[in-house]
C-alpha cells in the first residue's frame, strides 16, 4: 500500500519544502517573532529582517546551532525549520548577535523510518513537489535522510523559473546525546526571470502596474547553482560536552540579468529601460565552529562555561557587469527588444578571513532565572582586488574584543524580566543594483544591541512577552552620486510584543507587533530614515481545530505594515501595505498512511501595495492567488 500511495502521488504536481502532515506553523511557534516549517511561515520578522536588519546579510546563522556561512539561498531540502531568536527567545544563546539569530534544523535520521510526499499548486502559477524519507540502514544507531524536489515557476510579472534540489544526510547515533553527521545538499536554477524594479522619476510611487503581466526581456533569465556540504558531531568527551561542525557552501552564477525601469512618470513613460547583466560571480566559503561545554549541576543551579571557536574563509567574484540601455519606454505593457551582444568585464575579487574565540559562562536555576556573559577575541582581514586598474587594491584588518551580558529573572512562576547588552562584528549588505559600485561588500561593522522586556504568563497556555531595544550600527548606503558607501551610523530603537499560545481547545492564536524609529546620525543624511525602513508592523494569526483533534483545521492571517522609506531624503513613503490569507486543511488516512490537504486563499481582498529595496527600487505585491496542497506520510 505504501509504494501504491507513493506513485500516485508522483503523478500529480508537487512542493519545495519538508513538510508533515501534522505540520502548522500557528499551532508549533512558542512566540510571534519568526518561525518557518516547511512552506508555511509566520511572525513580524523573518530570516531576512528582524529588527530592522538583516541577520542573513549580518552572518547570524547558525545550522544545528553551528555557525554556518550559509548565504541567502540554500536547497530547501536541506532545512526542516527556522526560528529568529531575539530578546526572550535569545536566553541561553551561546554568543549572542546584535542582529539576533537565525536558527535552523537541517532534516536528518533520528532513529525511525519515514516516507513522505508532498504536491502543490498555486494559481500565480507555479507547480512544485518533493519526495523524501528518512531510513535505517543499521538499527536506528545508523540512516539517511534524503530527499529531492522542483518547482516549475510562471508567476506573474517575470518571477518565472525552473529549480532542482536535492539533500542527502547520513547519521550515526551511537548513544543518547552523541549524533556525527554528513551531509550534502544543493539547488540550482534555469530560466528564472526576476521581477523588474521601477524607479520614479520624482517623490511619488509608480503608477499601478497590471499584475500578470511580464515586463522583463524574454532573454533576460537567470541560472544559478547552490551547495552546501559538510559534517556535524556531538558527543560527550568524558564531562566535556563537545559540538563541531565545519561547512563548505557556494553559490555560482553562470549569468544573471536585473531590469530596471529609471524615471518612471505618473503616466508610466520610462526614461531608460536598462538592464544589468552578469557573469561569472561566485561565493565560495569555508565556515564551522567547536565549543567545548563543561557543565555543573546542582540541587538548585547549574553552571556551565564554555569555550568556543568559529571562523570562516570567504572568496567572492563579483562586478564586470554589462549596462544594458534599451532607451525610453512604457510601464505596464510588454516592451520587448531583440537580444543584444554581450560584453562582460572582468570580475572584481574580495577575500574574508575571520576568527573568533570566546569563552562564556552560563548559569540556570531550578526556578527559571538565568545569568550569561561572553568575552570574544576577533580577528578579521578583507582583502579585495578591483579589476580596474584605476581603483586601488584595499586591505582591511581589524582585532575588535567582543562581549555580551544578559540575564533573566523568575519574580514568579507567572513573570519573567530579561535584559542584555551585546556588542558583535556583523558584516553589511553589499551594494544593490542601482549603485555603480553594485554587488560590493563592505567591511565587517562594529554593532551593539541593548534591550529588555518581560515574559508574562496570561493562562498555563498562553503567554505574553513585551520589550524594548536600541541596536546600533556603522551605515551604508547610496550617496547622491549612486555609490555605496559609509553614511554614519544608524540606530533602530523600538518596541516588540508577541502573544503566543491556546484561547481554548482547538483554539490558537499568534499576534505581535514592532515599534520601530530607525534614524541615521552623521553626514549628509543626518536624522534621516533609511530607504526601505518602515516605522510599524503588526501580523494577527487564529488557528481552530474543532474539538482539538479533528479532522478539520481553519486559520486566518492578517499582515500589516506601515509605510517604507521610499528614497534618501525621506521626501515620500511607498504607503502601507496589508494582506488577509484564509485557509482549511482536512487530515484522512489511507490505510497505515496519513494525509493532509491544505487550500489557502492568499491576499484574500486582492490588496495593491509596494515594496521597495535599499536601492529605491518598488515592486509590487502579489494579487490574490489559490493555493493547494497536499502532504502524505507512510
Amino acid at each position: 500500500p505504501r509504494i501504491i500511495i507513493f506513485l500516485l502521488l508522483l503523478t500529480g504536481s508537487a512542493p519545495a519544502f519538508a513538510q508533515q502532515t501534522t505540520t502548522n506553523v500557528i499551532t508549533q511557534s512558542d512566540d510571534a517573532f519568526g518561525r518557518a516549517v516547511g512552506t508555511e511561515r509566520i511572525g513580524i520578522y523573518s530570516n531576512e529582517e528582524v529588527r530592522g536588519f538583516n541577520p542573513i546579510d549580518a552572518g547570524n546563522q547558525r545550522l544545528e546551532g553551528l555557525f554556518i556561512e550559509l548565504g541567502n539561498i540554500a536547497s530547501p531540502r536541506l532545512i526542516e525549520s527556522s526560528a529568529v531568536r531575539v530578546g526572550y527567545g535569545a536566553r541561553g544563546t551561546t554568543f549572542p548577535a546584535p542582529t539576533g539569530i537565525v536558527e535552523l534544523r537541517m532534516e536528518k535520521f533520528q532513529g525511525q523510518e519515514r516516507y513522505s510526499a508532498e504536491i502543490e499548486h498555486d494559481s500565480n502559477v507555479s507547480t512544485a513537489g518533493a519526495l523524501k524519507t528518512k531510513i535505517p540502514l543499521v538499527g536506528e544507531r545508523f540512516g539517511a535522510a534524503l530527499g529531492v524536489g522542483f518547482r516549475d515557476a510562471e508567476q506573474v510579472h517575470g518571477r518565472n523559473g525552473h529549480f532542482l534540489n536535492y539533500h542527502a544526510a547520513l547519521s550515526f547515533l551511537p548513544q543518547a546525546g552523541s549524533e556525527f553527521i554528513l551531509f550534502t545538499s544543493g539547488a540550482r536554477a534555469k530560466g528564472a526571470e526576476f521581477s523588474a524594479n521601477f524607479f520614479p522619476a520624482g517623490s511619488y510611487v509608480p503608477p499601478r502596474q497590471p499584475r500578470r503581466l511580464e515586463q522583463t526581456q524574454p532573454w533576460a533569465q537567470n541560472r544559478f547553482v547552490v551547495s552546501a556540504t559538510g559534517g556535524i558531531a556531538k558527543f560527550p568527551l568524558g564531562d566535556v560536552r563537545v559540538e563541531a561542525g565545519l561547512f563548505r557552501t557556494t553559490r555560482r552564477d553562470p549569468v544573471n540579468f536585473f531590469t530596471l525601469l529609471l524615471g518612471v512618470t505618473p503616466s508610466g513613460a520610462v526614461a531608460n529601460h536598462l538592464v544589468l547583466a552578469d557573469q561569472g560571480n561566485e561565493t565560495l566559503a569555508t565556515s564551522g565552529e567547536v565549543r567545548f561545554t563543561k557543565t555543573w549541576t546542582g540541587e538548585k543551579l547549574r553552571h556551565s562555561v564554555t569555550l568556543g571557536v568559529r571562523g570562516r574563509d570567504e572568496d567572492r567574484a563579483f562586478g564586470g557587469q554589462q549596462r544594458i540601455s534599451l532607451g525610453s519606454s512604457q510601464a505596464g505593457v510588454q516592451d520587448f527588444r531583440p537580444e543584444p551582444l554581450f560584453a562582460f568585464g572582468p570580475d572584481d575579487h574580495s577575500n574574508v578571513r575571520q576568527t573568533i574565540i570566546g569563552l562564556q559562562y552560563s548559569l540556570l536555576s531550578k526556578g527559571g532565572s538565568a545569568l550569561n556573559a561572553s568575552l570574544q577575541k576577533a580577528r578579521y582581514r578583507k582583502r579585495t582586488d578591483f579589476a580596474s586598474a584605476g581603483v586601488a587594491d584595499a586591505v582591511v584588518r581589524d582585532s575588535p574584543w567582543l562581549y555580551s551580558i544578559n540575564a533573566a529573572v523568575a519574580f514568579t512562576p507567572k513573570l519573567t524580566i530579561y535584559g542584555g547588552y551585546v556588542r558583535g562584528q556583523e558584516d553589511s549588505a553589499v551594494a544593490p543594483d542601482i549603485a555603480v559600485n553594485r554587488s560590493e561588500a563592505p567591511p565587517a561593522l562594529r554593532t551593539r544591541q541593548m534591550d529588555a522586556g518581560l515574559r508574562y504568563a496570561l493562562t498555563p497556555k498562553l503567554t505574553l512577552i513585551t520589550g524594548a531595544f536600541d541596536i546600533r550600527k556603522p551605515f551604508f548606503g547610496i550617496d547622491s552620486g549612486l555609490r555605496f558607501t559609509s553614511l554614519g551610523s544608524v540606530s533602530n530603537r523600538g518596541l516588540e510584543l508577541s502573544l503566543a499560545g491556546s484561547l481554548g481547545t482547538g483554539l490558537t492564536v499568534i499576534a505581535g507587533g514592532i515599534l520601530v524609529d530607525p534614524v541615521i546620525r552623521g553626514g549628509e543624511l543626518d536624522g534621516k530614515q533609511p530607504i526601505a525602513s518602515f516605522k510599524q508592523r503588526a501580523i494577527f494569526n487564529l488557528d481552530w481545530r474543532p474539538g482539538g483533534d479533528g479532522p478539520w483545521s481553519f486559520d486566518l492571517a492578517l499582515d500589516g505594515t506601515s509605510s517604507q522609506a521610499a528614497d534618501r531624503l525621506n521626501s515620500f513613503g511607498t504607503g502601507g501595505r496589508s494582506a488577509l490569507n484564509l485557509g482549511a486543511r482536512y487530515r484522512f488516512a489511507i490505510g497505515q498512511s496519513k494525509v493532509m490537504v491544505r487550500a489557502q486563499l492568499l491576499n484574500a481582498l486582492n490588496s495593491y501595495g509596494w515594496r521597495v529595496n535599499s536601492g529605491g527600487g518598488f515592486a509590487f505585491t502579489l494579487p490574490r492567488s489559490v493555493f493547494v496542497q497536499a502532504v502524505a506520510d507512510f
